[in-house]
């Protein structure tokens, strides 16, 4: 098995080829050293790793504009917020990119090296019908159902005799992106402004066939984005809006945009490719 520190440790070889920065224990000198374009308020410090998913999505998409599948997004957010349940942190996506029409909305969490460490256990905070934004009750029955269906069984804490419920999953981290869709769902539900007719959550993950955690996580999150484009869709449609999730390499993701204007910008995404 491929070791974490192997990973790495060609990742660090890549950045000093490329770019010959200061890389010490993983992490460039400061963060203007990881990013192409100037650093967007609300990154911080931890973009210094060079397994960074916010410097890597950010260093791929840019701060003005982008062409994905031949579509041209203009509006670009990141560090989104979508409110989730009473008194919580709200989900935050990586990405948020609205089409030059604005009739589309894509919205991007992002993995890079993720998919090394475990899923994190479900709150149990999402399995209280009181702590739901939404009003219509079989809507919160409905997602309260969808995260049950993620759980496996419950562990006991080493300091005290409560319980945390572990996720199904091995590496995808589906619970998480569960949580994003119920806060897509509660942006539409509130309908607090214009609602795009479509939206699509992309899981973008940075890919490495070598290792047996990616064959993991790459199986798991695709077993998981059919179960949620059968879930969800139909909940979507009765709002107006065609939703849909995708599970993409990020290999694959940059083979999708256009670079025909910008070839130093791709030139400069090379350091991911190990």
């Amino acid at each position: 098995m491929i070791e974490q520190i192997e990973i790495l440790n060609k990742l660090k070889s890549n950045f000093k080829q490329l770019d010959f920065k200061y890389i010490d224990d993983y992490h460039l000198k400061d963060i203007n050293s990881n990013l192409f374009y100037e650093p967007y308020e609300g990154i911080d410090e931890r973009a210094n790793s060079i397994r960074s998913s916010a410097a890597m999505i950010y260093n791929t998409i840019g701060p003005d504009s982008i062409t994905l599948d031949n579509i041209k997004y203009t509006k670009i957010e990141y560090e989104r917020k979508f409110p989730v349940l009473k008194n919580r942190p709200a989900a935050q996506l990586d990405v948020s990119m609205l089409n030059e029409n604005k009739t589309e909305l894509v919205l991007v969490e992002a993995k890079c090296l993720e998919w090394m460490d475990k899923p994190k256990p479900l709150k149990d905070a999402y399995l209280v019908t009181e702590n739901y934004l939404l009003k219509n009750s079989e809507v919160v029955i409905f997602f309260k159902e969808t995260f049950k269906r993620l759980l496996s069984f419950p562990e006991k804490r080493a300091a005290d005799d409560n319980t945390k419920i572990l996720p199904f999953y091995q590496k995808y981290d589906a619970i998480q992106m569960n949580i994003h869709i119920l806060g897509i769902y509660n942006f539409c539900a509130r309908k607090e402004e214009n609602i795009p007719k479509r939206i699509r959550l992309l899981n973008i993950v940075w890919d490495y066939d070598e290792a047996e955690e990616y064959q993991i996580e790459e199986r798991e999150g695709k077993e998981y984005v059919a179960y949620a484009n059968v879930t969800f869709r139909n909940l979507f449609k009765h709002l107006g809006v065609d939703f849909s999730v995708e599970y993409v390499r990020y290999s694959d993701f940059l083979n999708r945009v256009d670079w025909t204007n910008d070839v130093e910008h791709r030139n400069y995404l090379k350091r991911y490719e190990v």
